[in-house]
């Protein structure tokens, strides 16, 4: 059960993530050098969720073509709620200030944003866009809020559930529950007895790994969330056949302490 597993969430801050790339690049408000400069460093690796292939500026749109990792990522989902993908999309921007920034910028220039997304193994494709009024509306709205945020993340990764793991273990649902994001995963009784499963082993395993896992441009992101809303993360194992539950938490101080060694 390795923590790839627990990175389905990461979809939404990779593709906000790149938005955030061009920002950076942004010099004294020269939107066509910024994404000239993104475009050149292409392909960019974002970490666990893909990559950025390229960036352009065309018909008053920037362009960003983005490969996205389908271990992680359920391309079919993603394009039936392509509505609901702009908006997580939209609100994890609206909390970077360097995608402040470039939205105040595409906003004077009368510029919208369009994502071309392509699954890295099927090579399914679909594309979403945010208009230049959207754009602008955008650039004058309120900054989201850390649960605000940590919504939109958990209702992205609900819909492209289930999604299997491993030949054991099939993530079934996630939610937050009171000051827990829970991940639900079911184990497949066919391949392993849960009477067999450590879970003791299960969690220091888990918190070992959570270092690299933050590390990562999109995962570091996601859990920051997590930590600025205050929240823990739960992980809740169900048995295929006799329902038998096994879960742990990894606690808010354990995450903000694993965040500050992985900085």
């Amino acid at each position: 059960m390795k923590n790839k597993k627990l990175i389905t969430t990461l979809v939404t801050v990779t593709v906000a993530a790149v938005f955030m790339v061009i920002g950076k690049s942004c010099n004294q408000g020269k939107l066509q050098m910024s994404v000239k400069m993104t475009n050149s460093e292409c392909p960019i690796d974002m970490g666990f969720g893909g990559s950025v292939e390229t960036v352009e500026l065309e018909n008053n749109y920037v362009i960003c073509t983005l490969k996205l990792n389908e271990q992680i990522a359920n391309i079919s989902a993603m394009e039936q709620n392509k509505e609901f993908f702009a908006q997580s999309v939209a609100s994890s921007m609206s909390a970077d200030k360097n995608s402040q920034q470039l939205l105040k910028i595409m906003a004077e220039e009368n510029v919208g944003l369009k994502y071309v997304v392509i699954g890295d193994q099927t090579g399914k494709k679909f594309s979403v866009e945010l208009s230049p009024e959207q754009i602008k509306s955008l650039s004058t709205a309120p900054q989201s809020t850390p649960h605000e945020r940590l919504l939109d993340m958990v209702k992205n990764t609900k819909v492209q559930l289930p999604m299997k793991v491993d030949v054991v273990t099939t993530l079934k649902d996630m939610d937050i529950e009171g000051d827990n994001v829970v991940y639900i995963y079911d184990i497949d009784e066919n391949q392993i007895n849960m009477s067999d499963v450590n879970i003791d082993a299960i969690r220091a395993n888990t918190v070992g790994g959570l270092i690299n896992v933050i590390k990562d441009p999109s995962a570091g992101q996601f859990f920051q969330t997590v930590i600025d809303d205050g929240k823990n993360v739960g992980y809740r194992y169900f048995g295929s056949k006799t329902g038998t539950k096994l879960e742990f938490v990894v606690s808010h101080s354990e995450l903000s302490q694993i965040r500050a060694n992985a900085n």
